[in-house]
């Protein structure tokens, strides 16, 4: 097997790198609109999707009853794991809003305490 050059090593670095970090783009602006769990199941599910036709399209075999299992033991792990991803999104942005709304909240008053007489 060929060893990849420095530049193909370069170019999946930076694929993933950008792909890796859409996600997370993607998740920020969809919370706005989606609910988070409906959102985060549905990009699962069309990752999975994806994953499973890409896999029949080159020759795997159809998925037999343990295979199923396992990917059913697999995705609950996920579940708690990277599933729990799309709240915390949630809860940091929501956080994220409070802070802003005190902060600006506070500022008139900060500024009018602070002035010389």
């Amino acid at each position: 097997m060929n060893r990849p050059t420095r530049a193909q090593l370069s170019a999946a670095f930076a694929v993933l790198y950008v792909i890796w970090g859409s996600t997370y783009l993607g998740i920020r602006f969809a919370i706005e609109s989606v609910p988070p769990f409906l959102m985060g199941g549905t990009r699962f599910l069309v990752a999975g999707a994806i994953l499973f036709f890409v896999a029949r399209w080159r020759g795997a075999a159809w998925p037999t009853l343990a295979d199923w299992r396992t990917a059913f033991i697999v995705t609950s792990q996920m579940l708690l794991g990277a599933g729990l991803i799309v709240p915390a999104v949630v809860l940091v942005i929501s956080s994220r809003a409070g802070e802003n709304r005190r902060a600006a909240a506070g500022l008139p008053a900060e500024c009018a305490t602070s002035q010389p007489t």
